[in-house]
């Protein structure tokens, strides 16, 4: 799980940036995001905090959806790491965050995805009301990060893939994580 903690280390700081960046951009592409955050503020829909993500996925469910055995604990950022017990095996991290604590919004998060990553493949599944995922190398490292907005929780997935998987795994892999987090939640 070291390699994950040094590329999580790396990536999620990047997306976090670039979600509290310009809070005008927000308005340039993203006027969707103000209305559903005023939508927030209507009613009782909108949660008062992130769910904690290693109680809402504990390592048994997490093992079930990533179809290997994968051991949890809390991590940096407030979100849950899982790891094989081969750390050059696939493992990763998982994460919420209220869209309404992101500056811009969900969109800059999207948007930030590929900050600092090289960019291989990319894919927008159907999850919650937007997704994306991407996959590519950071510093080196193989790396998938992608993130789902659902009631106004942004779940997000950051994976370091072990030799088993290729781009179309990690992408799928992901998307699995994603719609996990998003069904619990």
């Amino acid at each position: 799980m070291r390699r994950l903690r040094v590329v999580s280390v790396l990536l999620v700081p990047l997306a976090l940036l670039a979600a509290c960046g310009d809070d005008d951009s927000g308005d340039a592409g993203g006027s969707d995001t103000s209305s559903s955050a005023d939508s927030g503020d209507e009613g009782a829909d909108a949660p008062d905090e992130a769910p904690n993500i290693c109680d809402l996925l504990p390592a048994e469910a997490a093992s079930d959806v990533a179809g290997f055995a994968v051991t949890a604990e809390e991590g940096p950022f407030d979100i849950c790491e899982y790891g094989q017990e081969d750390p050059r095996a696939t493992s990763f991290n998982l994460g919420a965050q209220l869209e309404s604590e992101l500056g811009g919004g969900a969109g800059v998060y999207f948007d930030g995805l590929t900050t600092g990553i090289t960019l291989e493949d990319e894919s927008a599944p159907d999850v919650g009301e937007q997704a994306r995922i991407v996959t590519g190398e950071v510093s080196g490292f193989s790396q998938t990060a992608g993130a789902a907005l659902s009631d106004g929780v942004l779940h997000t997935v950051n994976l370091s893939p072990g030799d088993e998987l290729d781009a179309a795994g990690e992408l799928a892999l992901a998307e699995k994580l994603l719609q996990a987090m998003v069904d619990a939640g």
